[in-house]
């Protein structure tokens, strides 16, 4: 068994948690008139009803520092005492710079370090494991922000069912502060495939791929996606990482009382769950209203289970994902 990193003094945990989502629904209706995919097939297929979709006006970072301002009245702190701030995205509002420095203007937390992350749908969990590092390593860093943050819906082409029945735009927050030792994060867990990595993607505007007037109407600016690799990878290597992060803290899946899942798909969900043989009163799914919201899933998706008072004290908490890639990730947590 690997030693995680832990301290004696303190642990890491969450102070607060905050979300943001657009006003615009995209129903499965909608889908229907533009993708000719039958309505009732998407759910049969993915168990999503609605996803949200950001207005024209709608921008990224404003998007972000609406979800942290929620996360930090939870946590009952200043912007100023904020050591970190971590953005877990691929759709910030420019290739460049990162959209934390951005979201540090807008907040006015100015005290701290900041930087972006991209590990795709599995993002916020592995913001977690990185922030919580540093904080371990660094006690000066008391407050750290993590966000998980999509606007998705830029980059579909709502004529292809592939891609369009899955994703929608959102952005969850979390602040992380220093807990009694015992407490807060306990295990991470992250690892990775690279032998599929083209099989979800977004070309357009990469530097293999820079978009120009020649190559506009190729749809290289849009979601490319194997729903059928997806699955496999999921199945064949998410339990694994699971596995992985409670061994290192001599735990099995049968131990964890609440699993927050990436919001990929319904049927994922409950397939994961039935593979371990728990019933899905251990975990909470949005993804039917919200859609596969990419690296703010897992956030948003701790936010709905805390505000709907799903986690008590001392709980043992896994937040496990599947990113692009592919990225595994598991997060072990005692709730405090």
């Amino acid at each position: 068994m690997i030693a995680p990193l832990m301290r004696d003094d303190y642990g890491v945990g969450v102070a607060g948690v905050g979300k943001f989502l657009p006003e615009g629904v995209i129903t499965n209706e909608s889908l229907e008139a533009t993708s000719g995919m039958k309505a009732a097939e998407i759910v049969e297929k993915t168990g999503i009803v609605t996803r949200r979709k950001a207005s024209e006006d709608d921008v990224a970072s404003e998007m972000c520092a609406a979800a942290a301002r929620d996360a930090m009245e939870m946590a009952g702190i200043e912007p100023e005492q904020l050591g970190q701030i971590i953005t877990c995205t691929f759709t910030g509002d420019y290739t460049y710079p990162a959209v934390s420095c951005r979201i540090q203007d807008l907040l006015g937390a100015y005290n701290a370090g900041v930087f972006d992350l991209m590990a795709n749908c599995t993002g916020f969990q592995v913001g977690l494991g990185v922030a919580s590092d540093r904080m371990l390593v660094d006690p000066s860093v008391e407050y750290s922000l993590v966000i998980g943050a999509a606007l998705q819906s830029r980059f579909i082409d709502y004529s292809k069912a592939g891609s369009a029945m899955y994703f929608g735009d959102g952005v969850g927050a979390a602040v992380l502060k220093q807990v009694p030792a015992g407490y807060g994060i306990l295990s991470n867990d992250v690892s990775a495939n690279g032998r599929a990595f083209n099989s979800v993607r977004l070309r357009g505007g990469g530097s293999s791929h820079p978009m120009r007037p020649d190559n506009i109407n190729e749809g290289l600016q849009y979601y490319d996606i194997d729903g059928l690799e997806v699955w496999k990878q999921v199945v064949q290597n998410q339990p694994k990482s699971m596995r992985r992060a409670l061994e290192k803290i001599g735990k099995t899946t049968e131990d964890v009382d609440f699993f927050i899942f990436h919001q990929a798909n319904l049927r994922l969900i409950e397939f994961l769950m039935g593979k371990m043989r728990l019933p899905m009163d251990k975990t909470y799914t949005n993804v039917e209203e919200y859609g596969n919201t990419a690296d703010a899933s897992q956030a948003i998706t701790l936010c709905d289970a805390v505000t709907n008072n799903l986690l008590k004290r001392d709980d043992l908490v896994a937040i496990s994902g599947v990113g692009a890639g592919f990225i595994f990730g598991t997060t072990m947590m005692r709730w405090y």
